[in-house]
């Protein structure tokens, strides 16, 4: 694994940095955001894509772990995400459904990639478990999408939400 300690430590820093990004985001659009049900829930998807990709740096930072346990974490983390990502899905939705009073969860839908994540995030960390070196080249693929679809749902937070 300590040839992904540089990997972990991009991810953790890229992480981090846009989670606050996102902050910044919310709080510019805080008055709009805090009376919708829809967009908070959007927001903390968002929250957790970035903090899903903190967590596998951190996961891949840890000293001398052997494929076993890191298959695991990486297993736990795409069945919390998904779940989560699914409830604050849920009820975004709800919010909508009961005339809510903004929708761009469609938008979010199509660039928010939360169900990629989570499943790319289950394959990785089976192959992982499994012992094969392709399950650390495939975790490439959730950490992408979950920063690239992080960055894109909070430019829309911050874009294209009618005041």
């Amino acid at each position: 694994m300590e040839d992904w300690a540089t990997f972990a430590t991009v991810i953790g820093a890229a992480a981090a940095s846009l989670t606050g990004l996102l902050f910044v985001a919310v709080s510019i659009r805080v008055d709009v955001i805090a009376r919708s049900p829809e967009l908070r829930n959007r927001a903390a998807q968002t929250l957790l894509l970035f903090a899903t990709a903190l967590f596998v740096s951190i996961a891949l930072a840890i000293p001398d772990q052997e494929h076993g346990p890191l298959g695991a974490e990486v297993i736990a983390l795409g069945v919390i995400a998904g779940a989560g990502m699914i409830a604050l899905d849920r009820r975004a939705r709800a919010a909508v459904d009961e005339g809510g009073p903004q929708s761009i969860g469609h938008v979010l839908d199509v660039v928010l990639p939360n169900g990629l994540t989570s499943v790319l995030l289950l394959i990785s960390g089976i192959l992982i478990a499994a012992g094969l070196h392709a399950g650390l080249d495939v975790l490439v693929l959730p950490i992408v999408a979950a920063l690239a679809g992080g960055v894109a749902s909070a430019w829309l937070l911050l874009t294209r939400i009618d005041a």
